[in-house]
This record gives structure tokens, sequence and C-alpha cells, in this order.
């Protein structure tokens, strides 16, 4: 299968490489520091499972047209990369969002009807150029969006276990997003915040109890707008953080390099949609708000 990694950043490039270990026709679109060192000497992934690949790295889109383009950029990107990317995607091309965040998916859905969700629970972090840590093996779960699992998905679903990503279909990706989004509006801001890996949320019991308080805001928004969840946030959280213990989270790694985060797709999107229903979430604007001005120190 011809792939396009749009947004090689650590979870993208843990997914290039596992695929092109397989044989699968991967091109990374990446940061041009990244690219340069993966054309160089090979993408390197360490930590869980050690092995270098050598798929090629582009800084942009190719012009023809892959099978399959897993989008795993920024949310606050994603309207960006899919505008680049429009030349590239053809009548059957389809277009998978791994990413954090609500909204990626309706973004994807105007250029084609083509369109997966997914989920997962993995754990990377770029250690430096060309080399990406694989610190949580975890579930990625995909499925059409919003609902339903096409031929399509169904052969992804196998390529990606092939390639030693378990990978499981649901029918109902929407509900799993959604999971999703509130426990990383939990881990997320506060592993950011306190600057701690994740295992540290699940060891001290104040953390863990505002990281519980937190997911509960959320699901309360969720089932006022009539999501049905596959998997309960709450259980999500635990599972998430045990299988995660060693990493800090992709929040934590955006302040640190100066960078924008997702906060305003996570915790945000949950702010937002509580109030199209009525729903005040002071715990989550509490985190949005530290997390907003960590990212802006100056601000006075």
């Amino acid at each position: 299968m011809k792939i396009y990694i749009l947004g090689a950043g650590s979870i993208g490039s843990l997914f290039g490489a596992l695929l092109s270990r397989v044989g699968e026709d991967v091109i990374l679109i990446g940061r041009e520091e990244h690219v340069k060192e993966i054309n160089r000497n090979g993408l390197k992934i360490v930590g869980i499972e050690e092995f270098t690949v050598y798929p090629e790295a582009l800084t942009h889109m190719p012009s023809d047209s892959p099978d399959l383009i897993i989008l795993s950029t920024k949310s606050h990107s994603t309207a960006y990369a899919l505008e680049c990317a429009r030349e590239s995607i053809g009548k059957n091309t389809w277009i998978l969002s791994i990413q954090n965040g609500l909204g990626n998916e309706e973004e994807a859905l105007r250029y084609t009807k083509n369109v997966l969700g997914g989920i997962t629970t993995n754990g990377a972090m770029i250690e430096r150029w060309g080399v990406v840590r694989w610190v949580g093996r975890g579930i990625t779960i995909i499925g059409d969006y919003p609902s339903g699992i096409s031929p399509f998905t169904a052969e992804l679903i196998e390529i990606f276990n092939k390639a030693g990503l378990k990978t499981e279909p649901s029918e109902n990706i929407e509900g799993w997003k959604w999971s999703k989004v509130i426990v990383n509006s939990a881990i997320n801001p506060i592993g950011a915040i306190m600057e701690v890996e994740n295992g540290k949320i699940l060891e001290n019991e104040y953390l863990l109890k505002l990281a519980k308080e937190v997911v509960k805001e959320g699901c309360q928004v969720a089932t006022q707008l009539g999501v049905k969840f596959e998997k309960h946030p709450m259980e999500l959280l635990i599972e998430t953080l045990e299988q995660t213990r060693e990493n800090y989270n992709s929040m934590l790694q955006d302040i640190r390099r100066k960078k924008k985060t997702e906060v305003d797709f996570i915790n945000g999107k949950i702010i937002e949609y509580g109030r199209e229903v009525g729903l005040e979430v002071p715990l989550n604007f509490a985190l949005w708000s530290l997390v907003k001005a960590k990212e802006n120190p100056q601000t006075k």
C-alpha cells in the first residue's frame, strides 16, 4: 500500500517506521531537520524495539496520489496541511487521522468522503532528529468516520497488525475519539503543568483525583451531545496511564520546545461544546488557562 505520513513527528514517524519495516511503500512528510537526518542515516526507532528503516522523507507532499494519507500533524496545523495536500488527494485516496483533539476528521471531509478516524495509546517521543523513542506499546483503534467499517478499513487493520501496531476496528470511532479527547484533557495538561511523566499522575493521589474529576466533566459534556462510548473514559484513563508510565506527553514536549500546544483542540473543545449544551466545565477551563499561560509566559 502506498502511504504518506503527513506530519512525521513522534507518532507519525513511529507508524511510518513500523509500516516501512514490513514492506509498505511509505513516504514521510515532516520538518526539514528530521527529513535530512532520515535521508542521511535512516529512521531509527529505540526503546521498546530497536531498528532502523530507510523510507523516503520529504518536506512537501508528492504530487501523485497515495492509497492512504495518515494525518499526524498537530491539530492546529490540520487545515493548512490538508490544503497543501489537496493535489495529492485522489478519488480513491483515504485519509486517516490519528491526531489528538476534535475537529480533524471534519476538516478532512472537506476534501474527500473517504475519511477514517483513529486513536492510539502508543507513546513516542523524538529523541533527536531521525531518532524516535517508542516508550509505550498501546492499542490503535480505527473506523470509518463518523461510523462504520469499510473494506478498505478492514484491509488497513490487517496491515497495521502485521506491522506490529496492535489495531482493532470500531463502528463508532466518533465515540472513541471523544473518549481519547476526554482522557487527554486530563493527562496532557496535568503532565504539562507539573512537568512530569504520565506515571507520576497515576502514583500521586492528588493528581489522580484531579484527573478523574476532569474526566467526569468531559463525560458530562459528551453525554449531553449524545455521544456513546465504546470504552468509558475513566477506564481508558487508568489504562493509558499504566501503558505510558514513562512517557512525557506531547503537550509537555511542545512547551519544552517552546511550540504551540494542542490545548485549544482538547480542553478548549470541551469548553466550547460545554457552552453549546449549557454546561460549565471549570476544571477544563482552569487547565486550559494554565497551559496557555505556560505557552506564553511573557503575557502579563
